[in-house]
Order: structure tokens, then C-alpha cells, then sequence
């Protein structure tokens, strides 16, 4: 018969990083800016929480950077490349900075024809506008620009010549 043992001993858990990492490993060489994000958080020994306060971001925010389910945006990556101690934007092997979009919005093809939702948006891209101000200057909602954009709906009456006035001084400045 084992004797019975009543002691308990409590230990803050802000002190250990979980002990298992849920499944997804960690890169010794990161390709992505997830694996670099993640990588250097567990060298540092400190939860996602704290990676996240670091950078000024929510903790879902740094869960879905550190997936690569999501990209930074421009404005963080300073903060990033600080974090990090080294810029891994500018590695030749990933190519350049990448934005939010899917592969088929932000690579625009000189070789291939646009849509107009395309050329729309690439316009809006070009001149650094949120859907929101340009939504504004074109003098309709941001969920009718947001359906020019996918394809989903198409401008009409004096709002396509809105649309072909925003897109022709686009042509005018090259």
C-alpha cells in the first residue's frame, strides 16, 4: 500500500512556455516570415502573448502571423524586422514584400488583359487608397467599390463614367 501524499505545490505559469508546441514544428531554417516570427519567440522563451504586446499587436494577430495565415502589412514591418534583429522582407530567396492579397489580386500581368474591377482596383492601389477614400471620391459606398473590385457587380450609368474618369487619369500621368 503507497501512503498518501497531501502536499501540492503551486508554480506560476507565466514562468514555463507550454510544452508542446500544437503540432507545428519549428524551422531551423524559416522560410517564411511566420517561421521567423515563431522561431525567435520560442529563443526568447516567451508566449505569444508577450511577442505580441512587443509588437503592439493582438495575440490572434500574432497566431495568424506566425501560421502564415496572414501577412503583415508595410506599416508593421519595421517593428518586425526590430523584433527580429534582422530583415527577413529583403531575403533574395523569398523574393520582395508581399502583401495581404491573394496570389491572382496582387500580381497584375502586363501580358494579360484586366477586368474592369481589376484595373479599378489596381488604380486604387497605385494612388495608396484605402477602399474607404476611394469609395468616398468616386461618391459610392465602400461595399459597391468592394463589388467593382471582385467582379461581382458592375458600374452603371453616370457612375461608369465616374469609373472611366478614374481610370483615364491614370493614363494621363504615364
Amino acid at each position: 500500500m503507497l501512503p498518501c501524499c497531501e502536499r501540492v505545490k503551486n508554480v506560476p505559469r507565466n514562468k514555463y512556455l507550454p510544452s508542446h508546441n500544437r503540432g507545428i514544428p519549428v524551422p531551423n531554417q524559416p522560410t517564411t516570415i511566420g517561421g521567423h516570427l515563431r522561431k525567435r519567440r520560442l529563443e526568447l522563451r516567451i508566449h505569444q502573448s508577450e511577442a505580441a504586446a512587443r509588437l503592439g499587436v493582438s495575440t490572434v494577430t500574432m497566431s495568424r502571423w506566425e501560421c502564415d495565415k496572414v501577412y503583415p502589412t508595410w506599416a508593421q514591418q519595421g517593428a518586425i524586422t526590430a523584433y527580429l534583429g534582422h530583415d527577413p522582407f529583403k531575403d533574395p530567396s523569398r523574393g520582395g514584400p508581399q502583401g495581404n492579397e491573394s496570389d491572382a489580386v496582387a500580381l497584375f500581368s502586363t501580358t494579360t488583359s484586366l477586368s474592369l474591377g481589376q484595373k479599378i482596383r489596381k488604380r486604387r492601389l497605385e494612388l495608396k487608397q484605402s477602399r474607404e477614400n476611394c469609395a468616398k471620391a468616386l461618391g459610392v459606398s465602400r461595399k459597391t467599390l468592394w463589388g467593382w473590385e471582385t467582379g461581382r457587380h458592375e458600374p452603371i450609368g453616370h457612375l461608369q463614367r465616374r469609373v472611366e474618369e478614374f481610370l483615364v487619369l491614370d493614363q494621363s500621368h504615364q
